[in-house]
């Protein structure tokens, strides 16, 4: 199984010709057959890969990790411009969602469109809340049980109830796992399910151990040092051979767990090409 994947949508990127964007996006090919986890917001998706030369209308299907901004707002304008496509997602990613600030001022985080808005521009939804293999060896998880006890959503958020909010507890997020013959390939857009809880939760679908590698956000930018200190505990205890953080990570989430683990850690940015054989 050979893996060649690509990040469109990062926060940052170290090409001139790029540009960064607030989000995530990835390409993944898989034994030649291309598929995109995550949009980002608007912009990046577009001018990225037109300047690494990855035409989007060859995407066979997409994937959503969950129903933030940042993750699924540019959807509706890819399918405008690439056709209809299957769209694996969470049924929970259209819910009202809010980011809750300072003196309880919330801004609206969720998707900027409606299921219906998707579906007319192309979106052929496949939802679950289970894990589903996609394609042989290839699953997103549903809903990832939380499992731990020092692992949160990464924020204060909140739904909409009625005329009330409640706490999100954004059971819509999920991840992607590759199950290669040289270990788990594990992406996530955010990991507000815990980046623990998730990759413990792809071992658990896959029957495999050996994490090959985790890609993406880690949701530990306002972690405590208790998080921080039981996830870098984790990650020795497991050894991943590679973890390849960005976008809601953190700086100093990301320099502690370099400083713990080394070489393993790799940051990731608009550009960055990585290949799994």
């Amino acid at each position: 199984m050979k893996i060649e994947l690509t990040i469109l949508v990062e926060n940052t990127t170290s090409a001139m010709a790029l540009i960064g964007e607030w989000g995530f996006s990835a390409l993944i090919t898989i034994d030649g057959y291309p598929l995109l986890f995550d949009t980002g917001h608007r912009d990046a998706l577009f001018v990225n890969s037109a300047q690494l030369k990855m035409p989007l209308k060859d995407i066979e299907e997409i994937v959503i990790s969950h129903g933030h901004y940042d993750h699924c707002g540019a959807l509706v304008a890819l399918l405008k411009q690439i056709g209809s496509r299957p769209v694996t997602a969470h049924p929970g990613i259209f819910v009202k969602r809010y980011s809750i600030g300072a003196g309880g001022h919330k801004l609206a985080v969720g998707c900027p469109f409606s299921e219906a808005e998707a579906a007319a521009a192309g979106a052929q939804f496949r939802y679950s809340v289970k894990p589903l293999e996609i394609r042989p060896g290839v699953y997103v998880t549903g809903t990832i049980p939380r499992r731990t006890a020092y692992e949160d959503v990464g924020g204060h958020f909140a739904i909409e109830s009625g005329e009330d909010l409640m706490e999100d507890h954004i059971e819509d997020d999920m991840a992607l796992v590759i199950d290669h013959p040289q270990g788990l390939i594990v992406m996530s857009g955010c990991a507000h399910a815990g980046m623990v809880n998730t990759l413990s939760y792809a071992r658990e679908i896959t029957g495999t151990n050996h994490i090959q590698a985790y890609i993406g956000g880690t949701h530990l930018v306002n972690a405590s040092p208790e998080r921080i200190e039981a996830t870098v505990s984790y990650l020795h205890h497991e050894r991943p051979d590679r973890i390849m953080i960005g976008h809601c990570t953190g700086f100093y989430s990301a320099a502690r767990l370099y400083q713990e683990l080394g070489s393993q850690v790799v940051k990731i940015d608009a550009g960055s090409h990585f290949t799994f054989i």
